[in-house]
């Protein structure tokens, strides 16, 4: 199903230079197709956040830890007070990070 219908429409160029830099904000290079989401969804959000890629990375991170300490106790081995702390440490950072991205988003 391609495009049929064309659309114009003027701005001026205060109007104009508005555009661009909404469109620069969320890194959109394709005016068309700025326009037309813009036209539909009434607002576009850019969820790249730095704090999303930390809560990803300490997830891994954490994740692994616990992998870990779960082979050594299938082996027999043992695992100490300080394994669990650093996780638990892991935990409340991911906490306090997921709580500021939902403040973030709400504000959205």
């Amino acid at each position: 199903m391609g495009k049929s219908y064309i659309l114009h429409f003027r701005a001026s160029e205060k109007e104009y230079d508005i555009i661009k830099q909404k469109m620069k904000q969320c890194k959109s290079h394709n005016l068309s197709a700025y326009l037309l989401k813009m036209a539909i969804d009434g607002m576009i959000i850019n969820l790249d956040m730095p704090e999303l890629k930390e809560v990803l990375s300490l997830l891994r991170y954490s994740g692994n830890n616990i992998n870990q300490m779960a082979k050594k106790l299938n082996e027999g081995r043992n695992i100490y007070a300080s394994d669990i702390a650093e996780i638990k440490e892991n935990q409340t950072q991911i906490l306090n990070l997921v709580r500021e991205l939902y403040l973030k988003l709400s504000k959205i």
